[in-house]
């Protein structure tokens, strides 16, 4: 399968979503009620498991703003160290190259079922900048799962990916949206296709298009 999938990012002027605490479903959820990208490309399934997993981004007076989710009976969560193997985890991913026009510098954020984080910067899997602590203005929330759904949210502020990128998004950016776990039920999920012999995330190359829209 070969194909490039396109996300468009429109604004948000309601409240953001605080999960921490609570059961989440997208099902009533003012913010769930835009448009989403669906993770539903599971290139490397050997065992069948293949979780229906979203993610929803849209731009905020500070940023955008992220929240994606899951569906799974059973997850874990045991890293506690940001910057730790968190994709070992039941975990959820955003890989973002904000300035595609200058070459394939991309953030990936990466955040378990515990809201712990994982924020790396680079142009390929090797070398990347792993940041230390989360970035200010993040602010990652995570829901309580009662074996249906779990979900995370954070922002991304224009500040950060500025300071990361050497300059403001482009309207026109790319990127990529994942779902995994190494552990009690090994998967590995994207939003656009990636084109591999073996599961491998950090592939600028099979980035789909993220437009910002006015």
């Amino acid at each position: 399968m070969s194909f490039e999938r396109s996300y468009a990012i429109g604004r948000w002027a309601g409240p953001r979503p605080e999960l921490d605490g609570r059961v989440f479903a997208p099902e009533g959820e003012p913010f769930c009620a835009r448009p989403y990208a669906a993770i539903d490309q599971y290139v490397w399934d050997e065992g069948g498991y293949c979780p229906e997993a979203r993610a929803y981004v849209a731009r905020t007076d500070e940023g955008l703003l992220v929240l994606m989710c899951a569906r799974e009976r059973e997850i874990i969560a045991r890293e506690t160290r940001v910057g730790g193997a968190v994709c070992r985890d039941s975990c959820l991913e955003f890989f973002l190259c904000a300035r595609p026009s200058e070459g394939d510098l991309y953030l990936n954020v990466e955040v378990n079922a515990a809201g712990v984080a994982h924020f790396g910067l680079g142009t390929g899997r090797h070398a990347r900048r792993v940041f230390e602590a989360v970035p200010e203005g993040v602010r990652i929330s995570h829901s309580r799962h009662e074996g249906e759904w779990w979900a995370i949210c954070y922002n991304l502020p224009d500040a950060l990916l500025a300071d990361c990128f050497g300059g403001a998004a482009e309207p026109q950016m790319r990127g990529n949206f994942y779902t995994c776990d190494e552990t009690i039920h090994p998967h590995f999920g994207s939003w656009n296709p990636v084109r591999a012999p073996q599961p491998d995330f950090h592939r600028p190359e099979c980035f789909g298009r993220i437009c910002l829209e006015d």
